[in-house]
């Protein structure tokens, strides 16, 4: 008998147990079939952590697969040397497994996964159709023969296919396990039924089946109509993104062909323009400048006659003067013209103001515009397509606390409400709401480089000097008017000489910003709901009113003991984060004093220091208020704001551009004072009751027992 160094079994691909087509070794050492592998690494994709299949090693990233070449020659020669006989001789002798051409291997893998393969079939791994419990293997039809033909085999039991036989025999019986006990959940054989599980609901393995069978077909019809419904929203969800996006491109194109007409219409305006200028100067002129022709001959004539005059007066001949004096008394050959009166003032400057004033005119009219184009994008979007399912937010405060300490809820605490998908939740049409900012007040940017520069001023100076906020980076000057975008700037040597129609220049799509609300009416369109949240709240405030409102009170409130409660400050803050790039809210407040601001989720709940103050620490921005004075605090800075008692507040938060800003809501909207800063966390709305300037050390105490003091959040 030969022996041979190597097998073609030592050759197989571990996964599809065949010699390997296209064969990659990976990290480890492993070889196999390319396509094996992939389809193995399929399944972990959404992981992104890959492992072999034998030495179960972890690859992160997905490692590059290559054809190995040697072993792809060695399994070449193996393949073609199993097609010779002597060679397949020696194989069997020596006790391998025959192997076949690749093409006919591959059958084998296309039986039902739940086919029991033949023990005795070599190579190409047949279907069983019978066990054996005698001889514990099962047989194909070809192998089954000899229990069939032999009169010592014809006394075995023959079973269904069954895999694992070893494993479903009883191993104190010896029987095989055709029961199962429902109430201790085991599979059992007949004598185990008789004696332990004597009394238990034991029904056959086939019995059991048709139960779970049942179960299993009410899940699986359940599953196939969530699959169907799915598919179909897929579809439909595909079919509006297609739609949407035609739709968006011919608006495009329209809208295109639109303001292409428009701007010749302009460019048609400004021909009429320039001829209408030309020919009304060419009549002026021509008119000014056949009187100015007379006028030249009359001054020439008259300049003779007056030479003439000083001669005939130097003139001793007084029988010439004689008669000289009278041919100069006798009128001018030219004809004298009446009196000119010439206007000074005089110009075309009324034509520039017209023009300008045109210009701000159309300005407006497309800001406008493109405002109700904007929200009407953003509408279409929003009811565009629902999801049936929803993140989960879960508790606001999971998503403050450092990962130790945050405890998720379970799936049944928390609801997946139908959520709307809005542009802020896509990524939508930030761009297309801000757009409107093509057509800002150019005005104040036109009378600034029209006028001399004055002198830069802070109207809250801060004290002792540098920036007390911490924000280095960042001026606490308030922001200077942004020049119109869809003009260019004067250069610097030519600030007092504005031209009288600036040119147009190209605009960069990244700068745009939505316009800067200055009314109460454009801050209530950034208007936002907010709820109180109770778990925050401290034991001394009472909510009400929909969780809207804080009171404080002398007694204790029954709350819970939570780690995310403030225990040392009577503050509260809201449930959910201000998630929108701008968000308005207004406040009322009652009583000694109050405060209120933005803080970040991280920010400390617990004791009565700096820390957990809101505007006392760097991770809270807020305004204190009493009935007589008014600070702005952050970091523990305190900058004092001149402002008469303001019962009613605005709060305006710009997460695009980092500021922060407070406002006296009364007839007209009081500018107090604006914070600047990077946000790197999401900021919760946030209310201190009773902890206004003048409350001092009682409420950091928690001694201040009024119950007059409260705030509110107004429904805008």
């Amino acid at each position: 008998m030969s022996t041979k160094l190597w097998t073609e079994e030592q050759f197989n691909c571990p996964v599809c147990l065949d010699l390997p087509n296209d064969p990659v070794t990976i990290p480890c050492g492993h070889s196999y079939c390319m396509d094996c592998i992939k389809d193995f690494w399929s399944k972990d994709d959404a992981k992104g952590e890959y492992s072999c299949p034998q030495c179960r090693k972890i690859f992160c990233p997905k490692p590059s697969l290559s054809r190995n070449t040697m072993l792809a020659e060695a399994v070449e020669q193996v393949r073609k040397a199993a097609l010779k006989s002597d060679v397949r001789d020696s194989l069997r002798s020596g006790r391998s497994t025959v192997s076949v051409p690749a093409s006919k291997s591959k059958g084998s893998r296309r039986l039902p996964r739940w086919a029991v393969l033949c023990d005795m079939c070599q190579g190409e791994k047949k279907a069983a159709v019978k066990s054996c419990l005698v001889c514990m293997s099962s047989y194909c039809e070809a192998h089954l023969k000899t229990h069939q033909s032999q009169p010592a085999m014809k006394q075995h039991e023959l079973i269904v296919p069954t895999g694992q036989l070893a494993e479903k025999i009883c191993t104190e019986h010896k029987y095989l396990q055709e029961f199962y006990c429902r109430q201790c959940k085991v599979f059992v054989c007949w004598l185990c039924n008789s004696n332990q599980h004597k009394g238990h609901e034991c029904v056959s393995t086939k019995a059991e089946r048709m139960e779970r069978q049942k179960v299993l077909s009410e899940i699986q019809a359940e599953n196939h109509q969530k699959l169907k419904r799915r598919e179909h929203e897929l579809k439909e969800l595909k079919k509006m993104m297609e739609t949407m996006k035609r739709s968006a491109d011919r608006v495009c194109g329209d809208s295109d062909s639109v303001l292409l007409e428009l701007q010749r219409s302009v460019e048609r305006l400004q021909e009429l323009l320039k001829e209408l200028l030309e020919q009304a100067s060419q009549e002026r002129t021509a008119e000014a400048k056949e009187v100015t022709g007379e006028l030249e001959a009359e001054i020439k004539e008259r300049r003779k006659r007056d030479n003439e005059m000083k001669d005939l007066a130097r003139c001793e001949d007084h029988i010439h003067y004689l008669q000289t004096c009278e041919a100069m008394c006798s009128p001018l050959e030219a004809e004298e013209l009446a009196g000119i009166q010439v206007n000074p003032g005089a110009s075309y400057e009324p034509v520039r103001d017209a023009i300008l004033d045109l210009r701000e005119r159309v300005e407006d009219l497309c800001n406008q515009e493109l405002d109700k184009i904007a929200k009407q994008a953003a509408r279409r979007a929003q009811t565009a397509y629902q999801s049936g399912y929803e993140a989960m937010n879960g508790d606001h405060w999971n998503q403050a606390l450092p990962a130790a300490t945050a405890t998720p809820p379970s799936p049944a605490e928390v609801p997946a409400p139908t959520q709307t998908l809005t542009p802020a939740s896509t990524g939508g049409f930030s761009r297309m709401t801000s757009i409107s900012s093509l057509f800002r007040s150019h005005r104040r940017g036109n009378a600034q480089a029209t006028s001399p520069p004055a002198p830069a001023t802070l109207s809250n100076p801060p004290l002792g000097g540098g920036n007390p906020w911490g924000m280095a980076a960042l001026a606490e000057t308030p922001p200077d008017v942004n020049p119109s975008l869809f003009l260019d700037l004067p250069p610097p040597d030519s600030i007092n000489h504005t031209p009288a129609f600036p040119t147009l220049r190209e605009i960069n799509l990244d700068s745009i910003k939505a316009p800067e609300p200055r009314t109460r009416e454009e801050f209530l369109q950034y208007s936002v709901n907010l709820i109180l949240d109770p778990n925050t709240a401290h034991r001394r405030l009472a909510l009400s009113e929909g969780n809207t409102k804080a009171t404080l009170q002398a007694a204790a409130q029954p709350y819970a003991d939570l780690p995310q409660r403030f225990d040392g400050w009577t503050q509260v803050m809201c449930q959910s984060p201000l998630y929108a790039q701008r968000c308005y809210w207004e406040v009322e407040w009652r009583g000694r004093g109050s405060s209120l601001g933005v803080v970040y989720g991280a920010l400390t709940r617990k004791g009565s220091d700096a820390r957990a103050g809101l505007g006392y620490n760097a991770q809270s921005w807020s305004l204190e208020l009493s009935d007589t004075c008014c600070s702005a605090m952050h970091d523990n800075q305190k900058r004092d704001i001149p402002v008469t008692y303001s019962p009613r507040l605005g709060v305006f938060l710009d997460l695009s551009e980092g500021t922060l800003a407070f406002y006296s809501v009364a007839d007209s909207m009081t500018h107090l004072h604006t914070f600047r800063g990077n946000f790197t966390q999401p900021l919760y709305a946030a209310f201190g009751v009773g902890s206004g300037v003048g409350v001092g050390l009682d409420f950091a105490l928690g001694q201040f027992s009024s119950s007059t003091d409260s705030i509110k959040i107004c429904s805008v």
